[in-house]
């Protein structure tokens, strides 16, 4: 039911979809059609060339000249083709009344005599010699245009001049039409040889055969470019939405959207880290600037972040006004998340620093970014209705790794680890603590939530001065 609902669309150019998408679908398709049609008109002189070849070593002249006629005027009628149906001026009954034009021509050249033979064979005899394969090569080349409802238009206008041009043959003088009834088991071998090979006689079941294989090769076409179609909407449509997903939605989390078929979708519990960063003073600083400066330096400061998580692997979870937050294994797992926080971290101070060098040539203020860093299991799913939804991370990692960005600025610090999160670096490196040797660990903090201590560690925020122009050395993370 489905296909035949898609094979009607494509003749009667309907569309199941919504307006918009129709609209939208139906442009990009006349734009590839048009493509195609170039192709198909391309492909169209090239046999033009092949036929006349043969034809003029085959018949010689000027039994050839005849035929050159015809060849001609299918040359003429692609390239009125190819002037009429652009995309802005293309209209549905072209794609009927071309197809005609060609099919009639093809059959007037094959069942009209010959005006430069004197010797002509009995008129039944031009519809034998595999003719019917010119019909049959015509509707293929339909099939380039990406078009069902040409291919179909193409495949009964073949089916009609054929059956106008086998009763042309038929009415001619001497020329007998029909078929045998009797068992032809039953027929002597010589008299089934006669009327086989009797060149005044048009065999019905012949006639019959031939429009059935013809029919038949059109509407597998026409399913086949029908099929082609709606796979290319659909890959259309996917990267439609996929793209429209990255614009709210970190290019993971997009991919997850993008799979699922329900709108709340599936809830997820993983261990993943959770990284939080946030610039220290900005509000100040947007009070000495007008609204459109402030808005810029937001806008240069997301980027840099957000390169960082991207180019580690991270996940852009949302933007916090002058921070950040971000998360490294989601939605899926992976050997090296802490790893892989731990060099965004520094990644987004090195932005930083480089940004200040700018900012302290332009006597402009430098920024100071705050990063915290927590490790521990979170709870993934989508969160609101079925009108709006928010891909959200739940669970007490993400408080933590927020309140340790909060607490650098007690502890004049520029990034905030936390204990368990040292603790994955630390397995997934295989006990090199190489990546923290730049770092302070602290006694047990209370930390505004919990109820137990924590152990922390801390990169020590440097003195900003004048000078202070080339950022630290970042250890490696093996």
């Amino acid at each position: 039911m489905r296909l035949w609902q898609s094979l009607r669309d494509q003749i009667c150019g309907g569309d199941s979809k919504t307006a918009a998408e129709t609209d939208r679908l139906s442009l990009a398709f006349r734009h590839e059609e048009y493509e195609a049609l170039r192709l198909t008109i391309g492909l169209r002189y090239a046999v033009c060339i092949i036929v006349a070849t043969i034809l003029s070593i085959e018949m010689g002249w000027p039994l050839a000249l005849n035929y050159y006629g015809y060849l001609g005027a299918f040359a003429f009628s692609a390239y009125l083709q190819l002037l009429l149906r652009k995309p802005e001026l293309d209209r549905p009954w072209m794609h009927i009344v071309f197809p005609f034009i060609d099919m009639a021509l093809l059959t007037a050249a094959i069942v009209l005599p010959n005006p430069f033979d004197s010797h002509m064979l009995p008129p039944p005899m031009r519809l034998d010699f595999d003719t019917i394969l010119y019909v049959a090569l015509f509707v293929v080349l339909s099939a380039l245009g990406q078009s069902a409802r040409t291919v179909l238009t193409t495949t009964l206008a073949a089916i009609v001049c054929w059956t106008i041009g086998t009763m042309y043959i038929a009415m001619q003088p001497d020329v007998t039409f029909g078929s045998r009834f009797d068992n032809i088991l039953n027929v002597p071998m010589q008299e089934r040889i006669d009327y086989i090979l009797n060149p005044w006689n048009v065999r019905l079941g012949e006639f019959l055969s031939r429009v059935i294989l013809i029919g038949m090769i059109g509407m597998l076409l026409a399913v086949a470019v029908m099929r082609s179609r709606t796979l290319l909407a659909r890959q259309v449509e996917s990267e439609r939405a996929r793209r429209n997903l990255s614009r709210h939605f970190s290019p993971h989390i997009a991919e997850e959207l993008s799979r699922m078929d329900d709108a709340l979708g599936q809830v997820k519990q993983l261990d993943a880290a959770v990284l939080f960063a946030d610039l220290i003073g900005f509000t100040q600083i947007a009070d000495d600037h007008t609204p459109e400066q402030t808005i810029g330096i937001l806008r240069e400061v997301h980027q840099r972040l957000s390169r960082a998580v991207a180019d580690n692997a991270g996940t852009l979870d949302k933007y916090l006004g002058d921070g950040i937050m971000a998360s490294f294994g989601t939605p899926r797992p992976g050997p090296r998340d802490a790893s892989a926080a731990l060099l965004a971290a520094r990644a987004m101070l090195r932005e930083m620093d480089l940004l200040n060098r700018q900012r302290r040539l332009l006597r402009q203020v430098p920024l100071q970014l705050a990063v915290g860093i927590h490790y521990g299991p979170l709870t993934l799913g989508n969160i609101g209705d079925e009108t709006r939804v928010e891909y959200a991370l739940i669970g007490e990692t993400v408080n933590v790794a927020h309140r340790l960005e909060q607490m650098t600025r007690s502890l004049n610090a520029q990034l905030c680890l936390s204990q368990a999160f040292v603790d994955r670096l630390v397995e997934e490196t295989r006990g090199d603590q190489g990546a923290v040797r730049d770092m302070v660990a602290l006694k047990p903090q209370p930390i505004r939530g919990l109820r137990d201590r924590m152990v922390l560690w801390i990169l020590a925020r440097p003195a900003i001065t004048a000078e202070a122009d080339a950022p630290e050395p970042t250890p490696t993370i093996h």
